[in-house]
């Protein structure tokens, strides 16, 4: 087997982070022209096919070009991506936005699930734990999947539309999902829940005790580090503005600071 070396490693990342950003195919041409990787443009192309004989690259019949498969994903995911840090506007206005919602736990959970949509431009979902037996799912921005060239696909339409479908199902595999951040690609998610798209999900707390998880499903090509930070910095707060809602005595008291 071929070892990834580092100029592999670095090529991979360019085509991943390149593809995700504009859906197109990546040609070895292109990455020499837009990043440099000090070699020539036979070079990658060889580096290239390599990485597509390992099963990181896939080779659309219509396009000279590449594009990540599955592999590259996660070793992007695990390996390659840069750490995303969320702008302080973005961070204020969640802070914002959660506080000044809280006035029931299923209201807010709702509109963090909107929030989440909003933000990053696809479907976002939130499961509330009501009790043992008994578990709400919110599903937010359906829509906006078909922004996406994705799922111009009538086939990954169809299976978007199953999946809404059978939410009961869909509810089970979230609330099965491991506690913290997770992120699972592709051909990874259990059954036939969209075969073509990756989730993102973290757990929520509130008072310390865990309540349901939030997240996002979307294409595998999508922005996998910003998402990752706006998640987790969205359940960390769920908390955080329970907290301070009970320190400061109820909701008027969150809006006195600011």
């Amino acid at each position: 087997m071929i070892d990834l070396t580092e100029r592999k490693l670095r090529i991979l990342q360019a085509i991943v982070s390149d593809f995700i950003r504009t859906a197109e195919p990546v040609g070895s041409r292109a990455l020499s022209r837009k990043h440099d990787m000090g070699v020539s443009p036979a070079t990658i192309r060889n580096e290239m096919a390599d990485l597509e004989d390992m099963g990181y690259l896939t080779h659309p019949h219509t396009s000279a070009g590449r594009v990540p498969s599955d592999q590259a994903y996660r070793l992007y995911v695990n390996r390659l991506m840069d750490k995303y840090e969320l702008a302080e506007k973005e961070k204020k206005r969640i802070r914002k936005e959660l506080l000044s919602n809280i006035t029931e736990l299923e209201k807010t959970i709702k509109r963090a699930s909107e929030l989440l949509s909003e933000l990053t431009n696809l479907t976002s979902f939130a499961t509330l734990q009501e009790d043992m037996f008994r578990v709400s799912l919110f599903l937010e921005g359906m829509t906006r999947i078909f922004a996406h060239p994705e799922f111009n696909n009538v086939e990954r339409a169809r299976n978007f539309l199953e999946m809404v479908d059978h939410r009961d199902d869909f509810t089970a595999t979230i609330t099965e999902r491991d506690d913290g951040i997770t992120i699972t690609i592709g051909g990874e998610n259990p059954g036939e829940i969209m075969p073509d798209s990756s989730i993102i999900s973290a757990t929520y707390h509130v008072g310390g005790h865990y309540v349901g998880k939030l997240g996002v499903i979307g294409p595998t090509r999508m922005r996998y580090g910003e998402i990752t930070s706006v998640i987790d910095y969205m359940t960390k707060n769920i908390d955080r503005s329970f907290d301070l809602i009970d320190d400061r005595g109820g909701a008027d008291g969150a809006d006195s600071q600011g």
